[in-house]
């Protein structure tokens, strides 16, 4: 009996003993989208400043199984989806896949999109349009020309150099 009660208390001690400590995030991430597209089926592609694809599904959407909410599917740094976050209205979702249609040749890094995305609630939180008129009759040449692939922005590294003492 005595022995029972020695198992038992080595096993409880042995589960409080037991901690997870989990990597928190940012809370929010900002994207920046340089480029965007109309695809098929009211989805949009959107491609942020380090060249990964996102895609913007409409609500109802028979492609991607009748989603009953829009979303982004959001793509982190490693190029892998990192979830799918969801649109408020599928209004917002067919009046942004609109303003794609009519000017997505002069969305561009000087004048990008900015999506804020929530991490706790895995919503889209805000959308910044770009300040680009789509009923104007002029426009800049460049914006009718091929875009360059966009890439990732590689910093260069920094050299320490240990100075010699004197």
């Amino acid at each position: 009996m005595r022995l029972v009660l020695i198992l038992l208390s080595f096993s409880a001690l042995s589960a409080q003993a037991l901690e997870v400590v989990k990597f928190e995030g940012k809370k929010t991430i900002e994207l920046r989208i340089v480029r965007a597209e109309p695809e098929s089926f009211e989805t949009y592609s959107l491609i942020n400043h380090n060249g990964r694809e996102m895609i913007l599904v409409c609500a109802n959407n028979r492609v991607y199984d009748n989603n009953a909410k829009a979303f982004i599917e959001c793509r982190n740094y490693y190029n892998e989806i990192a979830g799918n976050f969801t649109l408020e209205s599928n209004q917002a979702c067919l009046d942004l896949g609109k303003f794609i249609e009519n000017v997505h040749s002069a969305i561009s890094e000087e004048h990008p999109f900015v999506i804020t995305l929530s991490t706790k609630n895995v919503k889209v939180e805000k959308i910044l349009y770009p300040k680009v008129d789509p009923y104007t009759d002029t426009g800049e040449v460049k914006d009718l020309l091929p875009k360059p692939i966009v890439r990732e922005k590689k910093m260069p590294a920094k050299v320490l150099v240990k100075k010699p003492l004197a």
